[in-house]
């Protein structure tokens, strides 16, 4: 169990998430478990839901969240988790045809490099234009 004032602004973000799911009667005993007092943990549930947790602004006015809402807050945070998933997922699926195409990239480029190569080999004329020297002249048909 972490001391007081040792957990992040994400974690704390969280535990105030996690808290208003907390149903009534059992809230006392969630921050018991996780160390933290009353005063200070209605100050995190106050900055997270005026969204300054991260400037560590206090609002003036309350920060009583009901029930709807906190059902609503849930299903938002969900939401977004579902979401970030399927992103990560297409992202994933994109940088894997990215490498299969990269794939087929090079391997066109070696059939056109070899296909080079044959056409030079085969080519009537003398004029070779690879750095290779030039092949050996035909020798003249002997005659008997």
């Amino acid at each position: 169990m972490p001391i007081e004032g040792v957990y992040s602004t994400e974690e704390q973000r969280a535990l105030v998430y996690e808290y208003l799911q907390v149903p009534h009667g059992g809230k006392a005993a969630f921050l018991e478990a996780h160390g933290l007092k009353v005063d200070r943990f209605r100050r995190w549930r106050m900055q997270v839901l005026a969204d300054t947790l991260e400037h560590g602004l206090v609002p003036r006015s309350g920060g009583l969240v009901s029930v709807d809402e906190a059902r609503l807050l849930k299903r938002l945070l969900e939401e977004n988790a579902a979401l970030r998933e399927q992103l990560a997922a297409r992202d994933v699926a994109h940088e894997q045809e990215v490498a299969e195409r990269d794939e087929e990239l090079a391997r066109q480029r070696r059939a056109v490099d070899a296909l080079g190569k044959a056409i030079e080999i085969l080519h009537p004329s003398g004029d070779s234009k690879s750095s290779e020297s030039d092949p050996p002249a035909a020798r003249p048909p002997t005659q008997e």
